[in-house]
């Protein structure tokens, strides 16, 4: 069973590199990770990375999805990024105050990620009183907590 909560989360900068999504095609999430592991760009992150014992995403690496424009169109640009306020040879973005709904998922993380977003959009969101805020969505390996993945879904009241 998937865990829900709802947070609210000051802004905070985040730096990271970026690839384009054309749709929904898990594969390039997953080519994408792989090629930032293999190209010390992941280490590179982690390294400038503010203290996730204390940061907003409590992780040293996540990804966002850059949806905020129109989060129906799952085209969009996908970053891996860490907090920080500057990274060599990456973008440096604000990410906006405001509320999440974080869905906890455990176990494999590529079907951890996708079961919370199922969960996400398919059942919890069209049940509830929010809906998409116009911010990105974000994919978070939090430390120390034990959760493995989460899913932090923008939203406001309707």
């Amino acid at each position: 069973m998937i865990k829900i909560r709802i947070e609210k989360k000051g802004s905070f900068t985040v730096s990271g590199v970026k690839t384009w999504i054309s749709g929904q095609n898990n594969d390039q999430f997953a080519a994408f990770w792989k090629y930032c592991h293999e190209s010390g760009i992941i280490e590179r992150l982690k390294h400038v990375s503010k203290n996730p014992e204390t940061n907003v995403t409590h992780s040293s690496i996540f990804g966002v999805s850059r949806v905020e424009k129109d989060p129906d169109d799952r085209a969009f640009f996908f970053y891996i990024a860490s907090e920080s306020d500057h990274a060599v040879d990456c973008e440096t973005f604000e990410i906006s105050a405001g509320e999440w709904a974080v869905f906890e998922g455990d176990g494999d993380t590529p079907m951890a990620l996708i079961n919370a977003e199922m969960e996400a959009f398919m059942r919890w969101l069209p049940n509830s009183d929010y809906t998409h805020d116009f911010r990105p969505e974000l994919e978070v390996y939090p430390s120390g907590t034990g959760v493995y993945a989460e899913f932090w879904l923008p939203i406001r009241q309707k």
